[in-house]
């Protein structure tokens, strides 16, 4: 599955030639994530940097950073400002989950992120219908990532990120935000990443793989829901089963996870891209 006809193009091409930056960093909310990408290096140390937790390695006589930076907008981008005041990473890779809201993405697919969006509510009508986009962030090398995932075997495609405060996993929710935004997935922390890297000036990629589909209701009782309240919502948890959700989540990350794996392998053969023409990350429009 490649990129559509509906997918916007940030890229005529892919950047050529390549080099190796002097420091890499890939960072993901959650450690499950960025294990995924631990696991394939040798040697890995933990080195503290801004009173945050990061990992260290070297790949072929490159250095590589790593940060998890935690779940939410917020979270992810304090943990990246902290780290950024101790060392600044030529690229910043960001990998991990992502909700689909496109219909047609199934569950494993990876998605080259050509631009973050960040969602807020209307404060006077907090409800997902009344939502708003108040930053548009142009991600690096799309083109590059989906070749190299095409690369690896894995169905994957470009397309675009919506990135919310909070959980949205009602497949009701999930196709309304589809209809009005038309972002491929969603996810609570690239946007708020892309706004960091952007004020440093550093090139920020995303890919993602699809965990949970856009009409699969595995998360709606986690989902924010303003008209309900949080007990109600909490009700909603227990009702539908916590041992059968996270079993059930497992296995439908193991499938994610198996493929960021493919792609990582294939992304660390080949080399990655020089920044070239606008500046990878850089606000495309804002409300």
């Amino acid at each position: 599955m490649q990129s559509r006809g509906k997918s916007f193009r940030l890229y005529s091409s892919m950047p050529s030639p390549y080099a190796v930056p002097a420091m890499f960093m890939i960072a993901a909310a959650l450690e499950e994530e960025l294990k995924t990408a631990l696991d394939i290096f040798q040697d890995v140390r933990e080195i503290p940097a801004g009173g945050i937790r990061l990992r260290h390695a070297l790949h072929r006589e490159r250095e590589f950073w790593f940060l998890k930076t935690g779940i939410g907008p917020k979270r992810a981008a304090s943990s990246l400002e902290r780290v950024l005041a101790s060392i600044k990473p030529s690229r910043i890779l960001v990998v991990g989950y992502g909700g689909g809201l496109d219909a047609e993405l199934k569950l494993g697919s990876l998605i080259a992120v050509e631009k973050a969006l960040t969602f807020r509510f209307d404060p006077n009508r907090p409800e997902w219908e009344s939502g708003r986009i108040d930053g548009v962030y142009g991600l690096a090398d799309p083109d590059f990532l989906l070749k190299t995932a095409i690369s690896a075997g894995v169905a994957s495609c470009t397309g675009a990120v919506l990135t919310s405060p909070h959980v949205l996993g009602d497949p009701v929710h999930k196709a309304t935000v589809y209809r009005k935004f038309g972002a491929s997935i969603v996810d609570m922390e690239t946007a708020a990443l892309a706004r960091v890297a952007t004020s440093r000036g550093i090139p920020l990629s995303c890919v993602r793989a699809i965990s949970d589909e856009a009409g699969d209701a595995l998360l709606a009782p986690f989902s924010y829901d303003p008209t309900v309240g949080i007990p109600s919502r909490a009700v909603q948890v227990v009702s539908a089963g916590m041992r059968r959700m996270y079993k059930e989540w497992k296995e439908h990350t193991a499938v994610a996870r198996e493929n960021l794996r493919r792609f990582l392998l294939k992304y660390l053969e080949n080399a990655i891209p020089e920044q070239t023409g606008r500046p990878a990350g850089a606000p495309i429009t804002r409300d």
